[in-house]
């Protein structure tokens, strides 16, 4: 049962990507060109959907469905770490051309 709703929020994610136009290549390449919010908005939105989530999740101690409660182990910050991944990833993404959840 359990695999059923994983493969379930599966598909109910790519449709909306889908209907998002989120797979478009066009709305990437508009994206990249600064000529469409479209895909800036799909982004900022999942990452303010998904900080309220993890607040909620903390603020209600929210468990799994095990009941184990929920935890955190927070990484430990490093810049440079960040700014070498995130320039790999964007670069990756922009040469491509493709974004790399949906592509297919």
């Amino acid at each position: 049962m359990k695999i059923l709703s994983f493969f379930s929020v599966g598909i109910l994610f790519g449709i909306i990507l889908s209907k998002s136009e989120a797979i478009s290549w066009f709305r990437i390449h508009e994206m990249f060109r600064f000529e469409s919010f479209h895909m800036y908005g799909i982004i900022g939105t999942a990452v303010a959907l998904g900080a309220a989530i993890i607040w909620a999740m903390k603020r209600f101690k929210m468990k799994t469905i095990e009941g184990n409660l929920v935890t955190y182990n927070p990484m430990p910050y490093n810049l440079k770490r960040h700014l070498l991944a995130g320039s790999i990833f964007g670069l990756g993404w922009g040469l491509v051309g493709c974004c790399p959840g949906p592509m297919y």
